[in-house]
């Protein structure tokens, strides 16, 4: 997918000064992107957003005083729409799913490449979903233990698993119906069904779970059966 080239103001948060130096580097290197902020942990994230007005945060999900589920919490009971990118580490299962629960749509491991993160950036930021294919086994954890996954995706029509391809892919709904010739309204009514369908709460979820199962990996020629 080609992004319009725009400049994306992206805050980072993290504790650990060092990694998040190479971060603040790493982005200020692209083009389309620059950095605005940056903060030691969510405490400083929320003062910091009191004068900066970034379009994104890239948020550690373990940190001291206030994590990144916190931080994501505040700024919600503050009315702060800021898109996140989560970056986490295989053991913070718990706090990744309050942040999936909270609506972040980006996760990214710590241990992954810059052309990942920016990506993960980038694609949060146009409205769509990221998720580490790692990260989705974790966000599942907690929902999918009971269900037969070798016949979830059964229960969804070939349209609504063209759908929910593109989710994984990082498109948005508006992206979708372009790339589909659908009505923005019918792809979201897709959307709709398919969490229905999945028994999932939101988008996030859903594309986890197209990833574990290897749905994500797929051609979408393949789900013309």
């Amino acid at each position: 997918m080609i992004w319009t080239v725009t400049s994306i103001k992206v805050m980072v948060v993290d504790d650990h000064e060092i990694f998040r130096t190479a971060l603040v580097n790493i982005i200020g290197l692209e083009e389309d992107m620059e950095v605005v902020g940056e903060a030691g942990d969510g405490l400083e994230a929320l003062a910091l957003l009191e004068t900066v007005a970034p379009d994104i945060a890239l948020v550690d999900v373990t940190m001291p005083r206030m994590g990144g589920a916190e931080l994501v919490r505040q700024m919600e009971s503050r009315g702060i729409g800021l898109p996140v990118v989560a970056l986490t580490a295989m053991e913070d299962e718990r706090s990744v799913l309050e942040l999936s629960r909270a609506g972040v749509r980006g996760y990214i491991l710590k241990t992954s490449g810059f052309d990942d993160l920016v990506k993960a950036i980038r694609s949060v930021f146009h409205g769509g979903d990221y998720v580490d294919p790692k990260v989705a086994s974790k966000l599942l954890s907690g929902f999918s233990k009971h269900r037969d996954k070798g016949d979830v995706f059964d229960r969804l029509s070939d349209r609504e698993l063209e759908v929910l391809f593109w989710l994984s892919q990082g498109l948005n709904g508006q992206d979708i119906a372009e790339r589909l010739f659908l009505s923005d309204k019918t792809v979201k009514n897709h959307i709709s069904h398919i969490l229905s369908k999945l028994e999932v709460s939101d988008r996030t979820q859903a594309v986890s779970l197209a990833w574990r199962s290897g749905l994500a990996a797929k051609s979408p020629e393949e789900f013309r059966r």
